[in-house]
This record gives structure tokens, C-alpha cells and sequence, in this order.
């Protein structure tokens, strides 16, 4: 067998190893090249995709532009504007950097560059497979348009593992939307096979934003947060109990302009949410993170995606309290049917924001792909319209359109210029966040009793609402407060084991355990590792429950070897949740005048009364439009 030798790698093969790295799918191409175009300065980028991006991406932008000779280098590995010296890499203020993206893409497609300074005289560069087939000097406005074609084309093992074109697009329409959200002073269009599917004015509207991508119903159902610590300011919109999805894919991370995963992050929002909604279900979150670019580390992984904080820990409880801190203000009573005439409300003429008018200075841009209107939508007419669907029909009229900005479009099969709408989306008002005011601590005491339905729930009545009490629910949540505050104020005493309760470890996991070891006696507990794989417990605190030692020990462990924030509240939440539910009143029995009085009184005591300690709503609302819908009084 011969000795194999060391050699360096040909170019073309480096850019197709990197490729593999930067370019995963079509939004990986959408991303890189809207990542350049915001570092450019662009204020309005616009993606026009045919079949998802498979066949066809296009990226256009009226940022600074590219002369020839940087064009040419633009391609080339590692070459970039970005970073000059060592000393950058450590205060990152542009999304991109490495200098890996176009000579990434380039390698694996066929790829057109068309950019100009002046926006009179351009160039124009052809690539397939990192090689260049032409160039020319062509007429274009200031900017850059970067057209990308048959993407992996030559490396079939990655085309074959592509999704269906449906799934493909889902992809890149979530990075937009990230991204519109990150950005909101920059107009976006994405537009597949000729259809617009999104777009954003670029007036910093959060609002519009918001409805554009959850919908009306959901943005409504979203409030204002922001905090700050001092080395990070947070800030951003949160749904209430009301809204909740199934996966995490909802929740939104900024961090100075940049979009990022971080599932740390992702813990510290669910951390917000205990006991306000159901197991297995997750808040809509926007979340910007503004903090000196020295205290964030984004030269972790080629996609800039993952990033690395200083202190972490201190950000992750910064979120946590202040997003709970907005929702322990505002009431969240359940509201079983979404309401449309809450938005008109907030609609009303006297409140409306006045047309404001958006000029583009590139009205010559051209497109293979030409805009198209969306679909008519009805007008919403005043105050006091009742609609007799309790649906919000989200499609456009041409009475909604506060402003038409027309620019044009180059049809390559006719080569023909066709004059194109960009559609404005309603316009909805910021303070529709802020509907639910500030919760007062009579909100339920204030209630009128009205009788017991089903020996389960109250029915009360407030401001002409019909509410409807869970007893079991809310006596539980007001039970599980009271424990969790009283096991928190309780002295921290231990008792010793006479015979020490034995846990097997697995020995991958037995040096992280003792490494642990001034962890567990915080929490009181004495563990030794002497019989190793087994681990002695000598000594456990008075809050462990009797006959469920050894499952409370295992959720320990757990918790120190997966770094979570292991904390004596911690470690009683499962316990108070337990107890709150053997001690409240259940379901099927008989509550007096005075303990319903008593219960409400109690619930005005807590934090955040509107949910279980489980995160089921205690309490569900009916307004008086709902009923007299219901029966047919309102026509």
C-alpha cells in the first residue's frame, strides 16, 4: 500500500468543501446573499424565487453597489469588506465576514452578478461552477442583483436530498420573516414563480410586521417588553396565554440585527411561560438582544447562525423575569372565540395612522419575475361595523391602499418594461399590543357571583362579560403560589439517611456528578461516590417528599448534568404543583357564597391567576357581543 502524501487542495475543491458548510438549501443561498445586500446599506431587497429557489433564486438591492474589480474579487475565497485584521474578529458589527458565501454558491450553481456605484454604468459577471463564462458592461441602477441558477448542478448527492419545492419555500419565507422582524427599516419583497408572498413597507411598523407573518388575530394578542441589565438591553413582543403553538419554530432571537438559534434562549422564554401554558406548548416570541459587539462571539460556525455570549447565564435571567414581569401585569382571561370587532376598535377613524408615502429612487430595477397584486381584500368599514363572520379576512383591497410605489420590471421573454404595484399592507395600530391594561388587584374580587354550572364552574359576571370560573383550576393555581412561597421561606434543614438510598450512574456521566458536588449540598443533599458506578446518598432535605426519594434524586442529577438552573425553587416546583392539586377543591363539589368570595379575594393575590399551575386557563370570557351573536340579536 503506498504512503499517502500531504497536498493542498485545488481551489475548486476547497469552495465545493466549504459549500457544504455554508450552503445547506435554497434559504441558505436567500440568506447569505440578504445578509450582503443589508451589509451594503440597501434599504429595500427584494427576492424573486422560481420553483422555490430550485430552479431560479434572484436577490436585488439598491445598497452601495460593487465596482468591477471588486466584483471580481467577491468570488474569490475569504475576500471580504468586512475585516481587516485579527483584532475584528472579535467586534463583529456586519452580518457577514468569512468572505465564504459568493465563492460557495458560485461552485455549486451558475451564478450572475450585475452591480453598479452610480446607478448609470454596471457590470455584469457569469459563473458556472466558480468558473467565469462572460462579462459586460451593462446599464444599471445603483445596487446589485445577484441571479442564482440550478443550484447544486453538479453535486447531485446534495440536489437528490433536497425537499419538495413546498417545503424548499417554507424554509425561506421563515428566514424573511426573521429577518423583516430584525430589520424593519428595510422594505422586503419575496415573490415565488411571480406572486407576491410577502412583503414589508421598511417604516419600522413591528405591527404590520407582526400581522403580516402570525396574522391580525395573533398580533393583537402580543404585548411590549423590554429590560436592561447593563451589559444586554432587551426588548421585543410576546403573546399572552392566549396564543401558542406546538414547537419552538415561533420564537424569534436578534441579536444586534443578526438572526440566531440558541436553545439557551429558547429555555429562558419557556422558563417565562411555566404554568401559563399547557405541557408541550410554546409562546410566539420576537426577541432583540442589543449588547457591544466585544460581549458576543459570532465566529462560531460558517452560517453565523450560532453564536457564544458573555455570561449567559445573567442574559437568560434577564429575559426570563421580564417577560414575566409583563405578563404578571396585564389580565389574560381565556377568550374562547376570536373577537373581530376588537380590531375594529382599535381601527376606529379617530385613530387611524395617516397614509405615509415611501419613495424608491430605483424605479428602474429590473426582474425576470414581475410583482403581482395579492388578493382583494374587504374594507373594513368603521367602529361599530359588525361583521357577521367571525374570520378576519386578511386578503387587500384597492380601498386599503394608502400609497401605490410603482417601479418597473423587465420581462426577459419580451423584453418589455411593465409598470408594477408594490402593495402596502394595512396599516395596524402599535397600541393594538396594548390592549389588555395593567391588571388591578380587585380584577376578580370585583366579579358578580351568579350561581355554579356543573358543580365545576362559577359563572360571574364584570362590565356586561360573562366569565366562567374553573374552581378545581383556580383554587390549585392560588394553592400552588401559597407552597411554592412557603417552601421558599422555609429554613433549609436535612435529616440523615439510616440506610443511604443507592443510585446507579452511568460512568460517562459520574465525573460531571462530582464535579458538581458543592451543588448538591447547596441543595442539602450529601452524595458520595465511593461504590462507583453507584452513588451513596447520605443526607437529603426535608422537602424531598417520603416513598419518592430516589425519583426526586433522578430529576436532580438530571438537572446538574444538563447545566439547567439548579435552584431549591427549582426542585419545588414539581413538588408544589403536586400538593396544590391533592389540596385544592375538585371538580364535582359544592362551594358556598363565602368561599367563592374567599377564592376570588385569593386569585387577586397571585402573581398570575389566569392559568393552572399546568398552564390550563382557570378562567374563559364571553362578552356580551359574543352572546347577543349567538343569539342572533346582532344581525
Amino acid at each position: 500500500m503506498s504512503r499517502p502524501v500531504i497536498e493542498q487542495l485545488p481551489i475548486e475543491l476547497a469552495n465545493l468543501i466549504a459549500a457544504g458548510e455554508v450552503v445547506e438549501r435554497p434559504a441558505s443561498v436567500v440568506k447569505e446573499l440578504m445578509e450582503n445586500a443589508i451589509d451594503a446599506n440597501a434599504t429595500v431587497i427584494r427576492i424573486d424565487l422560481i420553483e422555490s429557489g430550485l430552479k431560479k433564486i434572484i436577490v436585488m438591492d439598491n445598497g452601495i453597489g460593487m465596482t468591477k474589480d471588486e466584483m471580481g474579487l467577491a468570488v474569490l475565497p475569504h475576500a471580504t469588506s468586512k475585516i481587516k485584521s485579527s483584532r475584528d474578529l472579535f467586534s463583529i458589527s456586519t452580518l457577514g465576514f468569512r468572505g465564504e458565501a459568493l465563492p460557495s454558491i458560485s461552485s455549486i450553481s451558475r451564478m450572475s452578478l450585475a452591480s453598479s456605484i452610480d446607478g448609470y454604468q454596471g457590470y455584469q459577471l457569469d459563473y458556472e461552477a466558480n468558473q467565469k463564462k462572460g462579462e459586460k458592461i451593462v446599464s444599471f441602477p445603483k445596487g446589485t442583483k445577484i441571479e442564482v441558477m440550478d443550484l447544486f448542478f453538479n453535486t447531485p448527492a446534495r440536489l437528490k436530498h433536497l425537499s419538495q419545492p413546498s417545503v424548499e419555500l417554507s424554509h425561506i419565507v421563515s428566514y424573511v420573516n426573521r429577518m423583516a422582524l430584525a430589520h424593519p427599516h428595510i422594505a422586503f419583497i419575496l415573490s415565488n414563480n411571480g406572486k407576491v408572498i410577502f412583503s414589508t413597507s421598511g417604516e419600522m411598523d413591528y405591527a404590520m410586521i407582526l400581522s403580516a407573518i402570525y396574522g391580525h388575530d395573533v398580533a393583537k394578542h402580543m404585548v411590549f417588553f423590554s429590560g436592561n441589565d447593563g451589559l444586554y438591553r432587551i426588548e421585543g413582543y410576546a403573546s399572552t396565554n392566549y396564543v401558542y403553538r406546538s414547537n419552538k419554530n415561533a420564537m424569534t432571537f436578534v441579536i444586534n440585527q443578526r438572526v440566531i438559534k440558541n436553545q439557551s434562549l429558547s429555555f429562558a422564554i419557556t422558563d417565562a411561560y411555566k404554568t401559563l401554558l399547557p405541557i408541550g406548548k410554546y409562546p410566539v416570541v420576537f426577541l432583540m438582544i442589543q449588547a457591544d459587539a466585544s460581549l458576543v462571539d459570532v465566529n462560531v460556525h460558517p452560517t453565523k447562525q450560532e453564536v457564544r455570549f458573555t455570561d449567559e447565564f445573567k442574559l437568560k435571567q434577564l429575559i426570563t423575569k421580564t417577560i414575566q414581569d409583563v405578563l404578571n401585569r396585564i389580565e389574560m382571561p381565556y377568550q374562547q372565540v376570536a373577537m373581530p370587532q376588537t380590531f375594529v376598535h382599535t381601527m376606529s377613524p379617530s385613530t387611524e395612522k395617516s397614509p405615509v408615502t415611501t419613495t424608491y429612487e430605483w424605479d428602474d430595477f429590473e426582474s425576470s419575475t414581475p410583482l403581482m397584486r395579492h388578493e382583494e381584500r374587504a374594507k373594513q368599514e368603521t367602529k361599530n361595523t359588525v361583521l357577521e363572520d367571525s374570520s378576519i379576512d386578511l386578503s387587500p383591497s384597492e380601498s386599503d391602499i394608502a400609497e401605490e410605489n410603482f417601479f418597473y420590471t423587465l420581462d426577459t421573454q419580451t423584453n418589455e418594461k411593465t409598470s408594477v404595484t408594490l402593495i402596502k399592507e394595512e396599516q395596524v395600530e402599535e397600541n393594538c399590543f396594548d390592549l389588555m391594561e395593567e391588571r388591578q388587584n380587585s380584577f376578580f374580587s370585583d366579579m358578580i357571583y351568579l350561581g355554579q354550572y356543573h358543580q365545576t364552574y362559577l359563572l360571574l359576571e364584570k362590565n356586561n362579560d360573562l366569565y366562567l370560573l374553573d374552581q378545581h383550576a383556580a383554587m390549585e393555581r392560588y394553592m400552588y403560589e401559597t407552597i411554592v412561597h412557603s417552601l421558599e421561606k422555609e429554613e433549609q434543614t436535612m435529616y440523615r439517611l439510616l440506610v443511604p438510598i443507592e443510585i446507579n450512574v452511568p460512568l460517562y456521566e459520574l465525573d460531571s456528578l462530582k464535579e458538581k458536588q458543592d451543588v448538591f449540598m447547596h441543595l442539602g443533599i450529601d452524595v458520595q461516590f465511593e461504590k462507583a458506578p453507584t452513588v451513596e446518598v447520605l443526607q437529603i432535605p426535608t422537602w424531598i417528599p417520603q416513598s419518592a426519594e430516589i425519583s426526586f434524586l433522578e430529576d436532580i442529577f438530571q438537572y446538574v448534568l444538563t447545566n439547567q438552573d439548579v435552584t431549591r425553587a427549582n426542585m419545588l416546583d414539581q413538588l408544589a404543583k403536586q400538593l396544590s392539586c391533592k389540596q385544592s377543591i375538585k371538580a364535582g363539589m359544592d362551594i358556598s357564597i363565602e368561599e367563592v368570595k374567599t377564592l376570588l379575594a385569593h386569585l387577586d393575590q397571585c402573581k398570575q391567576p389566569f392559568t393552572c399551575p399546568h398552564g390550563r386557563p382557570t378562567i374563559v370570557q364571553f362578552t356580551q357581543y359574543e352572546i347577543e351573536k349567538m343569539f342572533k340579536r346582532i344581525i
